[in-house]
């Protein structure tokens, strides 16, 4: 009887360990969705490390916020889909919509899996696995603005990759904007 009691307080235990875990990640998918970028941040752990599997890894505070500010000013909006979880680890489905992608006719960013680990009420790390489809229109996109950057000897995109990596911050992004929209408005576009 007493082996029953424990095992079932350690279920007990662990499922509201999983609860809290998911209310973790439901604050910071809100929190996100209304660009509110100082709740984020008190989400994540100091040394938070933010993985997309073999596109870039930012760590800590510091680039989170760059990142963060980067997603408000392009209207970012990130839907969770098909949620598991094991101890401190959630298992999901992302899905990402914002500004530059609908700029470049890409509907829908997918993060399949997603992985979130949960330390002490704050985000650990998240690694991203993105779909390998939308990654191929992303490359497409910045090839065809390239060429028409150097067509039309527009220099924006060169400070907006540098190193072959895109720069994150909220100025970029508006950049990014005011590049698309005068790409999308040349006789190259249509």
């Amino acid at each position: 009887m007493k082996k029953a009691i424990f095992t079932l307080s350690l279920l007990i235990i662990f499922s509201c360990s999983n609860e809290k875990n998911l209310d973790v990640i439901k604050s910071y998918i809100e929190a996100h969705n209304k660009h509110d970028i100082e709740k984020v941040l008190t989400l994540y752990d100091e040394n938070i490390v933010l993985e997309l599997k073999d596109v870039w890894t930012k760590r800590g505070l510091s680039e989170m916020r760059s990142l963060e500010e980067w997603d408000a000013a392009l209207n970012s909006n990130l839907k969770l889909e098909s949620i598991t979880s094991k101890g401190d680890t959630l298992f999901c489905r992302v899905v990402e919509n914002n500004d530059w992608f609908r700029a470049v006719d890409i509907t829908d960013l997918v993060h399949d899996p997603t992985v979130f680990v949960v330390n002490n009420g704050k985000i650990k790390k998240i690694i991203g696995y993105p779909s390998e489809k939308t990654g191929k229109e992303i490359e497409a996109a910045i090839g065809e603005l390239y060429q028409w950057s150097q067509k039309n000897q527009d220099s924006t995109i060169n400070d907006l990759i540098q190193n072959g990596q895109f720069v994150y911050s909220a100025e970029a992004a508006e950049k990014w904007l005011g590049l698309f929209s005068r790409w999308r408005a040349s006789d190259s576009f249509k």
